[in-house]
């Protein structure tokens, strides 16, 4: 018996061990064999117990200057090679010139059925297809149209923040703007009228929220640095958003579909279930079209994608002005010349360039794309450097947005950084908040005209500045472009 106890306590956990290692660590030499400088890893761990040591913004920071002088160098996750490339020509070569060789990303992980062919998952020629079939959504005529959601809202937004400003309430603005995004997503994605700013517990807003907070959770960092975990753990039954969230997005974007295609209302709404609705296959029709499944995949990312990224992107620009109200005026004063009386739209926003460089560098220090993977697909040689298939391959955007070689100071926020001269003096590729080439964010321009409009229906009526929980320089979370203590700040009312 003790015999037994013995086998079951001490020598199968050590076989299993040894199996896992064996299984997690199979290529623990590739780089190596490659001639590319790695750091040294521990065991079938690789590189991941220091990222979730230091934090994913510190640890890529770290790896990315221990090798300033190589345009590339490896590390492993749970026995994975990853490609890491420092080099910006050798970035644009993945994203452009080479990109039929590196045109899908990583599935960090996997969503199940309804909302499985997102886009962000998808592959190959399928990949083409969806993307070519969503493009005219975010076409400028169909941004233009959508934009009046965002103006609309966007006064809502000033007035819950006057109200709070005649309060002398302290505003922590993640949280706020989280509910201002989640508004204009409702309304740009589906046509629903959600009101989050002053009924923060909808229906709506509390799936949103439940697949957000998931989404930034240890899971993600687990999805990045041990997909194959990860989906062992999804098949039994541990999965990165609730099955009843993705189906209550299912089904609203059924409903909204179905009412609109019975009242007569589909293509008159301005949104982006109107393109999908126009896109859908019809029984019988040829594949130069989306199957439901398809549309589903899509307005996950729409949804999901569009409400974190915004608000993360502007309440770090107005929690930044906040903190540099010298900027704050001179953005203000570019306002009022304008603008002037002139409430804010798709048009007039267009002509704020000091807007644009406060945005830019916001997302300079905070990118919303702080890694950005492909996947190499076939046997590639680049500047002399032989990549195999499979290969990922990884480009650092926070660490190349903070290096000092390319950006002085790269803490201090600077938007002079973004003038015309000194953008023009810049390798293109030091900058990519939202990747680049023909795998970019699909939403980026939607994304930009909602922060413009919503930026500037709020300076021109408000002021943000720091108050007594104000925490600067900012220290992020571990594994979430999230401020550790908040970004707290208060408005005063302009004169």
């Amino acid at each position: 018996m003790m015999w037994l106890i013995l086998v079951l306590v001490v020598v199968v956990p050590l076989l299993l061990l040894f199996a896992f290692n064996r299984y997690m660590s199979p290529n623990m030499d590739t780089f190596s064999k490659m001639n590319i400088d790695s750091p040294p890893a521990s065991g079938f761990l690789g590189h991941f117990g220091q990222t979730f040591k230091r934090g994913l913004f510190l640890n890529q920071l770290e790896m990315y200057n221990r090798y300033k002088d190589k345009k590339v160098y490896g590390i492993y996750n749970l026995g994975k090679p990853i490609l890491m490339v420092r080099d910006l020509d050798i970035v644009k070569d993945i994203m452009v010139k080479h990109f039929n060789s590196f045109v899908d990303r990583r599935v960090v992980f996997e969503f199940d059925p309804p909302f499985k062919e997102n886009m962000l998952m998808l592959k190959g020629e399928h990949w083409k297809h969806v993307r070519s079939m969503v493009s005219p959504a975010f076409s400028s005529g169909r941004i233009k149209r959508m934009s009046r959601h965002v103006e609309r809202i966007s006064q809502r937004l000033v007035n819950v923040l006057r109200g709070k400003q005649e309060r002398n309430e302290d505003i922590e603005l993640k949280n706020t703007i989280s509910h201002f995004t989640l508004d204009v997503i409702a309304s740009t994605a589906v046509g629903l009228e959600t009101n989050t700013l002053e009924d923060p517990d909808n229906i709506f807003a509390n799936h949103a929220l439940n697949c957000t907070v998931r989404l930034s959770s240890v899971y993600v960092l687990l999805a990045f640095m041990a997909p194959r975990l990860c989906n062992v753990l999804r098949k039994v039954g541990v999965t990165l958003i609730s099955k009843k969230s993705l189906q209550f997005f299912a089904d609203t974007v059924d409903a909204a579909m179905e009412n609109r295609k019975e009242e007569g209302q589909a293509g008159k709404v301005n949104d982006f279930v109107d393109l999908l609705i126009n896109a859908e296959r019809e029984p019988g029709q040829t594949d130069k079209a989306l199957t439901r499944s398809e549309i589903h995949g899509q307005a996950l990312v729409f949804i999901l994608g569009g409400y974190d990224t915004v608000a993360t992107v502007l309440s770090f620009t107005l929690f930044l002005l906040a903190n540099h109200p010298d900027c704050c005026q001179k953005l203000q004063k570019e306002l009022d010349e304008k603008l002037g009386n002139e409430s804010p739209n798709y048009d007039n926003v267009q002509s704020l360039t000091y807007m644009d460089m406060c945005i830019n560098e916001s997302m300079r220090m905070f990118p919303p794309g702080f890694l950005i993977d492909r996947v190499c697909t076939e046997d590639t040689v680049i500047q002399g450097i032989p990549i195999p298939k499979d290969m990922v391959v990884t480009t650092p955007a926070y660490a190349i947005h903070h290096d000092p070689d390319i950006w002085p100071e790269p803490n201090k926020f600077q938007p002079e950084r973004f003038s015309p001269e000194n953008k023009e003096s810049r390798h293109p590729y030091a900058f990519m908040p939202f990747g680049n080439g023909p795998r970019n964010c699909i939403g980026m321009r939607l994304a930009m005209v909602e922060l413009r409009v919503a930026l500037a229906y709020v300076l021109k009526s408000l002021t943000p500045v720091t108050c007594e929980k104000t925490v600067y320089p900012v220290t992020l979370k571990k594994f979430q472009l999230t401020a550790e203590k908040g970004l707290w700040v208060k408005f005063n009312a302009r004169k």
